[in-house]
């Protein structure tokens, strides 16, 4: 989980935990410290790739505003998302087609007479 990085510590009815260390990133122009529960690194690749996308479709449309930039990225990486998304289940009711298809042939092969 990634957070902005504030030094809040969460009260009420949960427990404080420490945060983990700080980690600096660079998108577009802009410097952001986040702090995340899971690997720096890849943290910093995501946002590298974030970046870079962000770029790219700031060459590509001519745009100069960063939140439209943003805008933009954000809809090509949901685009992107739903796509691969379609895709899953594509392959998985194949998947589950198929296995049936192989459980049936066991079972007149293991239970016809012959």
């Amino acid at each position: 989980m990634v957070r902005p990085g504030n030094d809040q510590a969460v009260k009420g009815n949960l427990q404080e935990h420490a945060l983990p260390e700080p980690v600096s990133v660079r998108i577009y122009d802009r410097e952001y410290v986040l702090r995340t529960s899971e690997d720096a690194r890849r943290l910093a690749e995501l946002c590298g790739e974030l970046d870079r996308r962000m770029r790219e479709i700031a060459s590509s449309s001519g745009s100069v505003d960063t939140l439209k930039v943003a805008i933009l990225t954000a809809i090509s990486i949901i685009d992107e998302l739903a796509r691969a998304r379609d895709a899953l289940q594509r392959l998985d009711e194949t998947l589950s087609r198929r296995s049936l298809q192989c459980v049936t042939m066991l079972d007149h092969s293991l239970f016809s007479s012959p």
